[in-house]
Order: structure tokens, then C-alpha cells, then sequence
């Protein structure tokens, strides 16, 4: 197969896995979700911090393994985040008034959902690739981190430099339309030892 070909059977899964995690968003908060899929690349890992800054993110990761293995990590500006709580949690908060019944720790709540949010976004998006392999891709538990994403991007670069020094990459960029416009980047990092199978897409 050539490089070509190879690279555009990539970038039509990795549309295709966008377009999943748009309808996974619109099923979780009743918006309009719009993914614009950046594409499919290879970048050198420390190209990849420069793209985050000290802003605070509420991030998730969870790693994945099995016809393919890597890393995952969905990042959210803290301010996005909160938003896409507020949307989240507002039949929680609902039912609490109604029920005249205490709610839980808010931040118990926030890593509740940010850990949800994520598990069905990033197994939205690998089950499309688990498919056209015809085999399965399983996933960690999520790892809810909070802290600057340049720090969250680095500290995982650095745990990847032992194994590769190019990464392959896709990446998405999500909005939320309607009442509370929601930025959130994904980054899919798959290892080394499997990206071989790719090439039975």
C-alpha cells in the first residue's frame, strides 16, 4: 500500500471516528455538536507541548489497548469545563430541589462527569477503528487530572519519549452549540508496537 493511499485511509477513519464523537456529545448534552477533525499527522513529541499554555484544564486520560494501544487525553479549558458541568448536572441539581435531598461534593460530581464525558467520547472514537479491524480495542479506567495543560501534555510526553520520538496523531476539536459554546481538544497517541495494523484498514 502506498504512502498515499495509506494516509487516506487514515484521515477517512479519523473523520469518521469525529463524526462519532459528535453524535456522543449531542446524545450527553441535548446540543448541536460540531467536531472539526484537524486531521491525521506526525509530529515530534515535544511539538506537541508548545500547543497548550499554563491555562488551568480539567483533564482526563485513559490509555487503551488490545488490536491497537495508546494514550488518550481529552483537555478542557477550565472555564469549558465548567460549562459543560452546568449542562451535565442540571437534573442532578433538579431533582436535589425537588427531593428536598443533599447533593453530593461538587468535586466529587466534577470528576463524575469529566470521567463519563470521556469514556464514551474516547470509545466512540476507537470503536470506529476496532471495526474496520474487525477486532477490539479495550480501555483503561479514566484518570481525571487538573493542573496546566502544558504541564498535563508534557508530563505525558515525557512518559512516551521512552518508546518513540514521533507520534502519530488525531486530532479533533470540539464546539458545543447553544446556550454554552464548549472548547475541547482530544489527542489520540497510538503506540508504536501496534500501528502496524493499521495498515489493514
Amino acid at each position: 500500500m502506498g504512502i498515499l493511499e495509506s494516509m487516506r485511509k487514515l484521515i477517512n477513519i479519523g473523520r469518521e471516528a469525529s463524526e462519532n464523537i459528535a453524535k456522543s456529545f449531542t446524545e450527553l448534552t441535548g446540543e448541536t455538536t460540531d467536531v472539526q477533525f484537524l486531521g491525521v499527522r506526525f509530529t515530534p513529541l515535544e511539538f506537541l507541548v508548545e500547543q497548550f499554555d499554563d491555562r488551568v484544564y480539567k483533564v482526563v486520560r485513559i490509555d487503551f489497548e488490545g488490536i491497537l494501544s495508546g494514550k488518550s487525553l481529552m483537555l478542557l479549558p477550565e472555564e469549558d469545563a465548567v460549562k459543560l458541568e452546568k449542562m451535565l448536572l442540571i437534573d442532578i441539581l433538579w431533582d436535589s430541589l425537588v427531593n428536598k435531598s443533599e447533593l453530593p461534593d461538587y468535586k466529587e460530581m466534577e470528576v463524575s462527569v469529566m470521567n463519563e464525558v470521556a469514556n464514551i467520547v474516547v470509545a466512540s472514537f476507537l470503536n470506529v477503528f476496532a471495526n474496520a479491524l474487525k477486532s477490539e480495542i479495550n480501555i483503561t479506567t479514566p484518570e481525571f487530572i487538573k493542573d496546566s495543560g502544558f504541564s498535563v501534555v508534557e508530563s505525558l510526553v515525557v512518559e512516551m519519549a521512552e518508546q518513540i520520538d514521533i507520534a502519530l496523531i488525531f486530532d479533533n476539536k470540539i464546539h458545543i452549540l447553544g446556550k454554552y459554546p464548549i472548547n475541547c481538544n482530544i489527542l489520540i497517541l497510538i503506540d508504536p508496537t501496534t500501528i502496524e495494523q493499521l495498515d489493514n484498514l
